[in-house]
């Protein structure tokens, strides 16, 4: 559903994959991720084009994930800016990425695929950065702030004056969140400086618009998880039995029926890397009381 933010900035929230959203300026349009599926892409682009009158200036990737990504081959005339990290990983998609792509849409979407077995492009950015960065355009000021967390390359798009945040995959309100590439105890500190920032709305990276108790929501969930992993290792379990004990853990989240599958392989997936990062942890801790006995 598109959302009217302010006069010249609004949000989709109903696209298959990430949310996304334009601002107007007098610069052009600036895009925050865009939609994957092709039939939504070309629709957006007709809706910015309709509502602002203006060219796409700049996207802004909030993480390389394909569903913030695989839609920027649609607006030509925009330059991407993505963090350094990010732009590494898009580098990287090649053969492997288009077949993942395919098989997981096949049956699906099979009208993407058809798209994406001819036309797909992976446009790579054009712009980068690596710590804080200040997007002054059109009169608008955007702050980039990675963060990291979620994924190394997660940056959240901060408009101070409008009192608006996007929080990429930081935040998310309808679904498990991907923790497969990420780091939790990052997250978490993410996370506690999310909360510092000064906004009224939170534009999750899925789900509804929000505020800032879905931090608070996503802390309480990531802490649950990594108590659970933590008391898991210690009791003596690997990380494939920590994974299937835990498995249920992602119904703290709503998942619709026919989601549920995937759901619950990308779950695992991610409570075995908690494992590893948690046992890293125990380790270090072990070595460092040992060092104080001695």
């Amino acid at each position: 559903m598109l959302r009217e933010i302010t006069q010249d900035i609004a949000i989709e929230t109903e696209y298959h994959g990430a949310n996304v959203a334009y601002a107007a300026t007098g610069a052009g349009v600036i895009l925050i991720d865009t939609p994957m599926l092709p039939e939504q892409a070309l629709h957006w682009r007709t809706v910015i084009q309709e509502r602002t009158g203006k060219d796409v200036s700049y996207i802004l990737n909030t993480d390389h994930h394909r569903a913030h990504v695989v839609g920027n081959q649609f607006f030509p005339t925009a330059a991407v800016v993505a963090h350094e990290l990010a732009w590494k990983e898009i580098k990287s998609y090649g053969d492997s990425f288009r077949t993942r792509l395919l098989n997981m849409y096949r049956d699906r979407m099979p009208e993407a695929v058809e798209f994406w077995q001819e036309h797909l492009e992976i446009i790579h950015p054009e712009i980068t950065y690596t710590g804080r960065t200040l997007f002054l355009k059109g009169g608008k000021e955007i702050h980039l702030i990675p963060l990291g967390g979620h994924t190394p390359a997660t940056t959240v798009v901060f408009f101070p004056q409008e009192r608006l945040l996007f929080a990429g995959d930081l935040v998310v309100t309808n679904r498990p969140p991907f923790l497969s590439q990420g780091n939790t105890k990052e997250w978490l500190s993410a996370l506690t400086y999310l909360r510092k920032l000064d906004y009224d709305i939170l534009i999750p990276g899925h789900g509804e618009l929000t505020g800032k108790e879905a931090t608070e929501n996503m802390s309480a969930f990531l802490r649950l998880v990594r108590r659970k992993v933590r008391s898991a290792y210690r009791s003596g379990l690997s990380k494939a039995d920590t994974a299937r004990s835990l498995s249920h853990l992602v119904r703290h989240w709503p998942i619709p029926p026919f989601e549920k599958p995937k759901a619950d392989r990308r779950f695992k997936s991610g409570l075995g890397r908690v494992w590893n990062e948690i046992r890293v942890e125990e380790r270090a801790k072990a070595g460092g009381e040992g060092k104080a006995k001695r």
